[in-house]
């Protein structure tokens, strides 16, 4: 996540900050410390990580609070069950949102790790996964059921679920990973889809977390005098003192939300870490605007499905290339064909590089070899030839090939036989323009 220091971005930052909290505290969705706790954070967020960042920490915190107010009649209804009302103090808001300033943070040391908005966005999507079950769970027609034993509970119960809680988590999920999908810090080649699954997967999976901490080890007391199970403590609302019934003293609510938090983020750096190298390094480019370089295929449109011809059900030839504009001081070109619908992901079908600037194009049909005169080097595809191989996937879905061309600042002499990753390794920093050209397949 590229956090680099900016001072106006940071005055800007901490006025917004302020005012937001500020206008939160007016509504009462925030106590007063956590009006002061919600400040710090979105200095955090606004002043040091920028507009990106930001979006994430406003989507969830403007859901999650509207949905606290929408369904705060049907909450009091539940409110000896909980530990506090829906005005969040300091530990809520630090508990929901202080692990996604932690990779904020991290970010400002480690610009170039994309991890970094992994863990951010994840630990948000799981905040406010768990806010929406639970202010949405409640309207469920169906009695919940502990999620260790899946036994009837009372509503409200920690560790109680149901399908409608669970759904509503995912959405609250969603709504994050949306545009954390979208605005990921920095770029990477890895594909929406693919992020926005990951994010609002490990959102839910934290958010279930939570249950199981709810239903296992999280402190309940119980109320002699109304004789009911709460998580409050040392008082009921009743005024009556609380006896422990079960789990750790010290784990509250507020240290559950977050290992709800940490155990999505978590989760979605793991699996991050997963994917193929290429998919997750980031796009560096040197400062060259992006759309000066034009690219297209005279074999099929953009997004368009890719003639049988160019597959493994036809001739299997590559397709037709056409390039032009391409950015100054450009002394070579790299292509890349890889299909992220694969699994795993990220199944390459053509490596092709130290093409000479003065090309403008591939023409059909070329040849597997290692070296092809006239052009350049081919790396070896996951087929496990040297050259193109055609899109060839297993029948049902719709998959999405990315034709790919970058051009360098680097002369025609890289070594012949590179793999995709070891070819993107060595052509970081030197990218002077990237461009996409897409077709897809079903078989």
């Amino acid at each position: 996540m590229p956090f680099n220091f900016n001072g106006i971005q940071f005055i800007i930052g901490v006025i917004l900050a302020v005012v937001v909290a500020m206008a939160a505290h007016r509504m009462h969705a925030l106590s007063r410390s956590g009006m002061v706790a919600a400040a710090l954070l979105g200095i955090i967020f606004m002043g040091l990580g920028g507009w990106q960042p930001s979006i994430l920490l406003l989507t969830f915190f403007l859901s999650s609070s509207l949905l606290s107010r929408l369904f705060r009649g049907r909450k009091l209804l539940l409110d000896e069950k909980f530990s506090k009302g829906s005005e969040r103090d300091a530990w809520q808001v630090l508990a929901n949102g202080g692990i996604a300033g932690g990779f904020v943070l991290l970010g400002l040391f480690l610009p170039d790790a994309a991890w970094t908005w992994a863990g951010c966005a994840a630990a948000l999507a799981a905040a406010n996964a768990d806010t929406w079950g639970t202010e949405l769970g409640v309207l469920s027609p169906r009695q919940p059921r502990l999620i260790t034993n899946f036994k009837p509970v009372s509503p409200g119960t920690s560790g109680g679920i149901s399908l409608t809680g669970i759904v509503a988590g995912l959405l609250g999920a969603s709504l994050v990973a949306l545009p954390g999908a979208l605005f990921w810090q920095p770029a990477i080649s890895l594909s929406f889809t693919s992020r926005f699954g990951l994010l609002a997967l490990a959102g839910l999976i934290g958010s279930l977390i939570d249950s199981i901490l709810g239903a296992t080890i999280q402190a309940i007391y119980t109320c002699p005098a109304c004789r009911k199970e709460t998580e409050r403590h040392p008082l009921h609302i009743c005024g009556e003192k609380t006896i422990r019934k079960r789990g750790i003293p010290w784990l509250n609510n507020d240290w559950v939300n977050t290992a709800c938090t940490f155990s999505g983020a978590l989760i979605a750096v793991v699996i991050f870490s997963l994917f193929p190298t290429s998919m997750t390094q980031p796009i560096v480019l040197t400062g060259v605007p992006m759309n000066k370089l034009s690219f297209s295929s005279p074999a099929f449109k953009n997004t368009a499905q890719i003639p049988a011809k160019y597959t493994c059900d036809g001739e299997n030839l590559s397709p037709e290339l056409i390039w032009s504009d391409l950015p100054d001081g450009t002394r070579s070109l790299a292509l890349i064909v890889d299909d992220p619908d694969s699994y795993p992901p990220g199944f390459t079908h053509w490596v092709i590089y130290n093409l000479p600037s003065t090309l403008f194009g591939l023409p059909e049909g070329m040849e597997q070899a290692s070296r092809v005169r006239g052009f350049g080097s081919q790396g070896r595809n996951d087929f496990g030839n040297h050259g193109y191989d055609g899109p060839c996937p297993p029948g049902g879905k719709i998959h999405h090939y990315y034709f790919t061309l970058h051009a360098l600042d680097l002369e025609s002499n890289l070594p012949d036989g590179l793999s995709k990753q070891k070819l993107l390794k060595l052509i970081q920093g030197h990218i002077l323009g990237q461009v996409e050209w897409m077709g897809t397949y079903r078989r």
